[in-house]
């Protein structure tokens, strides 16, 4: 669900986003042919401080998704509970030691139709 793969890209919360994404990054180095999928949230994640008290405070983790991934031209959808949901796909690549690109696509439902 969560996947750690740049600094600026708010698509992970934690340990396991960051062992999903080294697991790419290790495939890519590897040669291993794999896609990864997971979902696009484009908010809901937060940058953390503490002020003078030491108390959490939250501020909204915000970016631009074209920043860092490609849009795909071709969409599907699928029926959840009796209602037709249109996806589109963007993708992001990482490159591996020896050149070779493991494709994550994040899967979006943020799009008129729905």
């Amino acid at each position: 669900m969560e996947i750690g793969l740049e600094a600026g890209m708010p698509t992970y919360s934690g340990g396991l986003g960051v062992l999903a994404g080294d697991t790419i990054r290790a495939a890519a180095d590897l040669k291993v042919p794999m896609v990864a999928v997971t979902l696009l949230y484009r908010k809901g994640y937060f940058y953390q401080r503490l002020d003078v008290n030491g108390s959490q405070m939250e501020e909204p983790a915000e970016w631009v998704v074209s920043d860092f991934l490609k849009e795909m031209p071709d969409r599907t959808s699928v029926l959840l509970e009796g209602r037709t949901v249109t996806l589109r796909a963007w993708k992001y690549e990482v490159h591996g030691a020896g050149g070779y690109n493991v494709p994550v696509y994040f899967l979006d439902t943020d799009l008129p139709d729905n």
